[in-house]
């Protein structure tokens, strides 16, 4: 393949050039890298330098990956140990030798005062530009996944090497499936890039290092401590399983990171309960295999990748191997059949908005209909008598959506539990300690502070009872007539 550019690797300069040009244009450096490799592209920056798509003009001009290491800090010891990560980085992919879903290893040396890394150049889509382009997978096509990619990672195991970035971007499907013929067997299509956090696991199995390792939202709780082991991969190839399963990724929201299938009050990941809000089944042991990679502890989850794969090729795994959070806390009584238009109300669309979890909206149609239901649509707003008066059978239609959706997440009667339990009564007397409790628990309150409607979380990982808000009564706020007016409505229930 050819290329009608020479790309510069000045940092300062990264001018691009004529085809055929041996310096460059701008800056006068030699443009061709250890007599072989001419960069085309600049591909983008990493932790420790740069990465541009090359030619090696001595293999017919075959593609070629370049990464370039930059130096932050000169003569620092942080210069140093990053010195070594980017040399490791090349021992381990030559320790790990030829295989047909790691990049080949071509050269590794020093130009200019400069480390360079020459790497085969995987041609395909990232898992998660595929996540963006086609949507999330389906279950047939994560238990896939997984068949694929485990005996990568209990190749790299075998070889006392840990990945510890695993992650939808460091997954790449090839665009040109391997020949069959030529490798001597049938290949998966996935590659697993980016060993350049990569650390060799040491004589006691765990290995205490002293940087930053993985990537938030899919690293495993002992990397946050700068811990690895085997199971850390495990972990964050199962984090990377329910992320492409549910299609639900980590988003940065006013400074801080929003995870829809993880509960932060509770500390748990909660993709099963978001797939059953979806109304999507999980085959049991799928689900249980991945509840065993996603232990906190290491001691709970599977210990190499032929574990994981003998689990999930087996009808069933003991049942030891479930985990806690897999299990339900309480017995859930069955729904009953709800009525969704009564003399009073039609709650249809309440229902097709809490079906499709778009709380926010849900929340605001379920002030529309306990307004029409109270006849205060013109005042905007329920007063203690219209809270005394409301019929009842409407509110427990309320609430059962609510409960429904959720998996018993959210509703009135959520809060009430709540509020019974901070010893609430339910006469409809005026309590306002308990109803600062109740606040608390379910985050309405933040370090005594009330929270105005605006900022309210309508996720599905929000605290247990954060939902219905208080639109029907004006807002959250300190306001102590809001709170007796949801005390008159437990007493409905």
């Amino acid at each position: 393949m050819s290329s009608t550019l020479s790309q510069c690797l000045n940092p300062n300069c990264l001018h691009q050039n004529p085809n055929q040009t041996k310096f460059c244009q701008s800056c006068g450096i030699k443009l061709l890298l250890a007599d072989h490799y001419r960069p085309i592209r600049y591909l983008g920056e990493g932790g420790f330098g740069r990465t541009f798509i090359a030619v090696d003009e001595h293999r017919r001009n075959s593609q070629c990956v370049i990464k370039q290491f930059l130096p932050l800090q000169q003569g620092s010891g942080a210069l140093q140990k990053c010195i070594q990560l980017f040399e490791q980085e090349a021992d381990l992919l030559d320790k790990l030798g030829k295989h047909p879903q790691i990049p080949d290893l071509l050269a590794f040396f020093e130009q200019d005062g400069k480390l360079y890394l020459i790497q085969e150049f995987i041609s395909g889509q990232d898992l998660l530009k595929e996540l963006q382009a086609k949507g999330r997978l389906n279950e047939t096509q994560v238990r896939e996944l997984l068949l694929e990619m485990l005996p990568v990672l209990d190749f790299i195991h075998n070889k006392s090497v840990i990945h510890r970035d695993i992650k939808p971007e460091n997954i790449i499907r090839r665009s040109i499936p391997l020949d069959p013929a030529i490798v001597g067997r049938k290949v998966s299509d996935l590659v697993l890039i980016d060993f350049g956090v990569s650390k060799q696991i040491s004589a006691t199995v765990m290995t205490k290092i002293g940087t930053g390792i993985g990537t938030p939202g899919y690293a495993a709780p002992e990397q946050n401590r700068g811990m690895v082991h085997p199971s850390s991969d495990l972990y964050s190839l199962a984090v990377t399983a329910i992320r492409l399963l549910t299609g639900v990724l980590p988003e940065e929201r006013n400074g801080s990171v929003v995870d829809e299938i993880f509960d932060l009050h509770n500390f748990e990941w909660v993709w099963k309960e978001w797939l059953q809000q979806k109304g999507i089944s999980v085959n049991q042991n799928l689900a249980q295999v991945l509840d065993k990679m996603l232990q906190d502890k290491i001691a709970n989850r599977f210990q190499s990748a032929t574990e994981v794969l003998s689990a999930l090729q087996s009808p069933s795994i003991p049942q030891t191997v479930v985990s806690q959070s897999s299990l339900p806390k309480t017995i859930i009584s069955p729904q009953p059949q709800i009525n969704l238009v009564t003399s009073k109300c039609d709650y249809r669309k309440l229902d097709r908005l809490l079906a499709d979890g778009k709380w926010r909206e849900a929340d605001k149609e379920t002030t529309i209909v306990m307004l029409k239901v109270a006849g205060r649509e013109k005042e905007g707003y329920l007063d203690l008598d219209s809270c005394r008066n409301f019929p009842p059978q409407e509110l427990r239609t309320i609430d059962q959506l609510w409960l429904k959706y959720s998996n018993n997440r959210f509703g009135f009667s959520v809060q009430k539990q709540i509020w019974v339990t901070n010893g609430g009564k339910l006469d409809g007397s005026y309590d306002w300690d308990t109803y600062c409790k109740l606040a608390d628990e379910v985050g309405w309150r933040k370090r005594g502070n009330w929270l105005s409607y605006s900022d309210l979380t309508f996720i599905i990982n929000a605290p247990k009872g954060h939902l219905p808000g208080c639109g029907w009564c004006g807002g959250v706020g300190v306001n102590r007539k809001r709170g007796w007016r949801r005390r008159l409505l437990f007493s409905l229930l």
